[in-house]
């Protein structure tokens, strides 16, 4: 309940997610620890052993901020039962869902979804989207993204050369895509009024294109996910971690998960790997995960650098010999009693 949006975000973006209220950081710097081990003696022990004074209320310390779960969230499996039963039989035989990866088929999926308007059971989310995708190659404001690369090269002194031609021909790829998608399932999706079929496509392709989020095969290696997709980048923060199902306290995981929890996403206040404490005001950010990404990719598939990615970079191998970790020098029990601040199982 303590988040809410801020606008603009502290980060420097137009919009962010973080605390409107003090609870949470109260909670969390005076409530009972919680490290794996303290937090399975809670559960066996509930009296109020950590309580900071014994008039004030008990609460479990909690890091988990938000979960989204699997049923919250746009899937491959979602969009082709959505677009079965849209689309005759005769096409399917000509252009097979089942042979769309997951991106093509989130496309299908909210650019219909998008169409329905008031009818979507994904209205909430879909107004949530910013009006125009970030994307670099947004038809919209692709001038303006011109301006930004000369801005990067005048005021970051950032490496563009070739990035207009880059850019111009990643607009025409994802142009032939949106028409290619048009011609074989345009006529069974639903547009929204005052657009065309290929501009409808083009605008749910570049939203998937700066907002999915990577997942298991099992469950979809590429979801759209409410809520968690408004939250902005940061380096320094934790990434975006899949619930597996078998996680134990026992084992040092942060949670306690069950089976049928298996594909929820969950989201905690970490930076360099420590759990943060967030005050009223601060955003909740999250490290979008991508080292591979060149400044370039960052700026085609979400239309804008990262701080990180601002400056060269080379990998410099050590010159020094590796330290042992055997024997006395073994430290992997010590870096376990802290997996609750350190570890989480990153995609």
């Amino acid at each position: 309940p303590d988040l809410g949006f801020l606008v603009p975000a502290p980060c420097g973006a137009s919009r962010g997610v973080g605390m409107i209220r003090n609870g949470y950081h109260q909670c969390q710097t005076r409530c009972m620890p919680g490290t794996s081990i303290e937090k399975l003696d809670h559960i066996d022990n509930p009296n109020p052993l950590y309580a900071h004074e014994s008039a004030d209320p008990i609460y479990r310390q909690e890091e988990v901020l938000i979960k989204l779960p699997l049923s919250y969230q746009m899937t491959r499996q979602l969009a082709l039962h959505t677009m079965t039963s849209l689309i005759p039989p005769e096409i399917m035989q000509k252009a097979p869902l089942d042979n769309l990866d997951d991106a093509v088929l989130l496309v299908l999926l909210l650019a219909h979804e998008h169409g329905l308007s008031l009818a979507s059971k994904w209205l909430p989310y879909i107004v949530s989207l910013p009006k125009e995708p970030s994307c670099g190659y947004s038809p919209k404001i692709r001038p303006q993204y011109l301006d930004s690369i000369a801005a990067m090269l005048n005021e970051l002194n950032l490496e563009v050369q070739g990035w207009p031609t880059e850019l111009q021909l990643a607009s025409r790829y994802a142009d032939k895509i949106s028409n290619a998608l048009a011609r074989d399932y345009g006529p069974y999706i639903k547009t929204p009024n005052g657009m065309t079929v290929v501009e409808n496509l083009q605008w749910a392709l570049c939203h998937v294109a700066s907002r999915a989020t990577a997942g298991s095969e099992k469950h979809g290696s590429l979801r759209l996910l409410p809520l968690l997709d408004q939250l902005n980048h940061d380096s320094t923060a934790g990434g975006f971690v899949e619930v597996i199902g078998t996680e134990r306290l026992k084992d040092g995981d942060f949670l306690e998960a069950a089976e049928q929890e298996s594909g929820a996403f969950v989201i905690r206040a970490l930076r360099h790997g420590r759990r943060r404490a967030l005050k009223v005001g601060q955003e909740l950010v999250v490290n979008y995960n991508v080292p591979h990404y060149t400044p370039l990719d960052w700026f085609i598939s979400v239309g804008f650098v990262p701080p990180e990615r601002w400056n060269p970079w080379i990998k410099v191998d050590p010159v020094l010999p590796r330290v042992r970790q055997d024997g006395p020098f073994d430290v992997e029990q010590e870096i376990n009693n802290y997996d609750w601040a350190w570890t989480g199982k990153q995609k």
